[in-house]
Order: C-alpha cells, then sequence, then structure tokens
C-alpha cells in the first residue's frame, strides 16, 4: 500500500498513507503524509468478530474522512472498515488485493483450494465445491449487509462485497492469474507492488553449493517447515540464508546455513537458485520478479492458491505439509531440473515489463478525475 501511495504523490497528487504507528516513519521517508489508523477493539482470538469490527473501524475514520475531505479512498481488501467509511461518505473507493483475484467463478473451484479447474466428470466436483462456498459466501455476505443497513448504505447481492465495484487493483503477476470468462470488468490486474522495507545485509555462507532463501512466516508457526527445509538444504550440500522474523532462530543450523531475522530480499534473490517458503504472496511475487524458483510448502487460504498457481506456472513446485519428507527431493528438482528456472525466468522478464504501483496510480487518478467530471488528461491534484 506505501508503493502506491508514493506513486500517486509522483503523479503530483496529495497523498495521505493511513496505517499503524508502525508505519509512520517509513511514510514520512518516502514523503507521504501520514494519519495513523485508530485502533478499534472487539475481536477476540475465542470470538472472531469480523464484520462487527469493520463497523467500529468505520465509524472511527468518519472523523478522518471528514477531516481530509479526500477524493478517492484506496483501501487495503482486509481493511474494510475505511472502505465503508469511505462508501457512507460518498466517496470513490478502490480496492487493493496482494494477492490473485479471489471472486468467485463459475468456471474455476472455489479460491484457496489450490486445485486446477476440473474436467470431464470432474466438473460435479467443482459445482459440488462451488455450491458449499456460496453458502458461506452468502452468510458472509448477509453479515456484511447487516453492517451496511447500520451505517445507512444499501445492500449489496454480490457475493465478493469486500471489493470495491469501481475499481480493484489485483496486485499480483499475470502469470499467477487462471483464465476465466467471467473476469469482472472493474478488476485490473497490474502487477505487484512491492516495497522494499530495508532489511540486513545479507551474509552469505561461503561455498559453491547452490544457495537457498527460506523464508519462514512472519506470521504463523512455522517450526515444521524450518527444520524440514534445513534437512533439506543439508541432504542436498546446498547453502541457505534462513529468514525468522521476529522469531528466535534454531538453536543449531547445519554447515553452510545462516540465519537473520530481515534481510534485503532485493539484494539475496539474485543470488539463489531456489526460495523454500510458505507461500505468501509477498515472498512469492517478489522471487518469481527475481527469476528465482519456488518450493511452496502452503498453509491455509491464500498461500493453497499461491503454491498452486506456481506449480501451473512451471516455476516452482508445491509440497503438501503432511508431506514434508519430500522436500529434500522437490527442492532437488527445483534446483537441477533447467525447467524450472527458465519458467521463472520468463515471469520475470514479464515482471520487469510491469510497474504495479504506477499502473494502480494511474487507475486511481482516473477512478478521480471520473467523480470530478474532468476528462482524465485535464486531471487536476487531487487527495
Amino acid at each position: 500500500m506505501l508503493a502506491v501511495a508514493c506513486a500517486i504523490a509522483a503523479r503530483g497528487h496529495v497523498s495521505i498513507f493511513s496505517s499503524g504507528q508502525q508505519h509512520a516513519d517509513e511514510a514520512v521517508r518516502e514523503g507521504v503524509r501520514f494519519v495513523e489508523m485508530p485502533i478499534v477493539m472487539g475481536s477476540t482470538s475465542e470470538r472472531l468478530q469480523p464484520y462487527e469490527d469493520s463497523e467500529r473501524l468505520a465509524r472511527a475514520f468518519f472523523d478522518i474522512l471528514d477531516a481530509e475531505q479526500p477524493d478517492v479512498v484506496v483501501a487495503d481488501l482486509l481493511t474494510l472498515g475505511p472502505a465503508l467509511a469511505a462508501e457512507t461518505r460518498g466517496i470513490p473507493l478502490a480496492t487493493l488485493l496482494i494477492h490473485p483475484l479471489h471472486s468467485p467463478s463459475r468456471e474455476l473451484p472455489p479460491f484457496g483450494w489450490g486445485r486446477p479447474p476440473a474436467r470431464g466428470i470432474l466438473r460435479l466436483r467443482d459445482a459440488w465445491l462451488r455450491a458449499g462456498n456460496v453458502k458461506t459466501l452468502v452468510r458472509a455476505r448477509d453479515d456484511l449487509n447487516s453492517v451496511r443497513a447500520h451505517l445507512g448504505i444499501a445492500p449489496t447481492a454480490r457475493l465478493d462485497a469486500q471489493i470495491s465495484d469501481e475499481l480493484a487493483l489485483v496486485a499480483t503477476l499475470p502469470s499467477l492469474e487462471v483464465p476465466r470468462a467471467d473476469w469482472p470488468a472493474y478488476a485490473h490486474v497490474i502487477g505487484p507492488c512491492l516495497y522494499d522495507a530495508g532489511g540486513d545485509a545479507p551474509v552469505v555462507p561461503p561455498g559453491d553449493g547452490p544457495l537457498v532463501l527460506i523464508a519462514a512466516s512472519t506470521a504463523h508457526e512455522q517450526t515444521a517447515l524450518v527444520r524440514a527445509s534445513l534437512e533439506a538444504v543439508a541432504r542436498l550440500r546446498a547453502r541457505a540464508v534462513l529468514t525468522t522474523g521476529k522469531s528466535p532462530a534454531p538453536e543449531s543450523l547445519p554447515p553452510g546455513v545462516v540465519a537473520a531475522g530481515f534481510v534485503s530480499h532485493d539484494a539475496l534473490l539474485p543470488q539463489c537458485g531456489a526460495v523454500i517458503c510458505n507461500g505468501g504472496h509477498g515472498i512469492v511475487a517478489r522471487a518469481l520478479s527475481h527469476g528465482v524458483p519456488l518450493v511452496v510448502v502452503p498453509g491455509h487460504g491464500d498461500q493453497q492458491e499461491n503454491g498452486y498457481r506456481v506449480a501451473r506456472s512451471g516455476a516452482g513446485l508445491a509440497v503438501k505439509r503432511r508431506k514434508l519428507d519430500t522436500l529434500p527431493r522437490s527442492l532437488g528438482r527445483v534446483l537441477n531440473e533447467r525447467r524450472f528456472a527458465d519458467a521463472a525466468g520468463r515471469i520475470a522478464r514479464e515482471a520487469a515489463s510491469l510497474d504495479g504501483p504506477a499502473r494502480a496510480a494511474e487507475l486511481v487518478e482516473s477512478l478521480g478525475a471520473r467523480r470530478r467530471g474532468t476528462p482524465h488528461g485535464e486531471q487536476q491534484p487531487f487527495r
């Protein structure tokens, strides 16, 4: 989101970035005005209340919107409160998605299933999965419509109503999308919106073996994946850099492996022959943008989808969590079979032709121009 905010500012507009206080210094450093997002307490791990939370955040956000008077609001997919606040105030809204489009399709299995579209008799399986998924989506939509009613917004019939029907910025690589005839007109694949938040200078282990980045999740328990990855690297006599985020590094590491909290991926990836990760879209997009193939061991949700789509693109393999014992074989294939690096290189060339933040800024600018009723070419600075 900060990459998009910077690109909007670069086009001469007033770009106001709202997030947690931990990102204030980054915003100021980039020359973007920072407004702290209100903290709204509600959900607990025992009782999740996502839509109730979004209503509380929407109401807390009214004061910000009334003070700033923005012409356009760009909201992260998961930050529904500001999006609802914008709709309540009648402000044009764009949604930023940092993974492939998850709107339900009559041609694809439900998003997050991580499987290819079925053929032949297996189409009945996909139809059955979609029917079950629709029931879940209908319940979620009804919960959302209850919040919309409390805010004075008309109900929606859409099953992907968390996404703006004015503009959806799908910040992924085209190669990670699966073609569908029912692609919504408001959704645009713009390319990854990657922001380098910095990190330690990578310390690369000495030696001649291939270098592997083991990128453990910063959000979930990854002990089993880290252990299996280290065993795979040791068995193949490869070198590795293990990133652990805020988690402590393992007490002992195999020869040729170093650990760090955060490193600059852009500095490290050009030296890597492969990446092992859990399928978070950020590391997947960044690795492929550098032409590095992956072994994805996905967790839930979009990680399952990202793992399937990496494998579908030919730029890596997906390994199920229950089959971590196959990780050495999969890593060996990705390192030694040229076709994986070739596919990743093709996607890197695709990524080089895209500028996700700049394209996002252009589309947001067009949305602002439509609100003002001025031709896009005559667009004046907006907020």
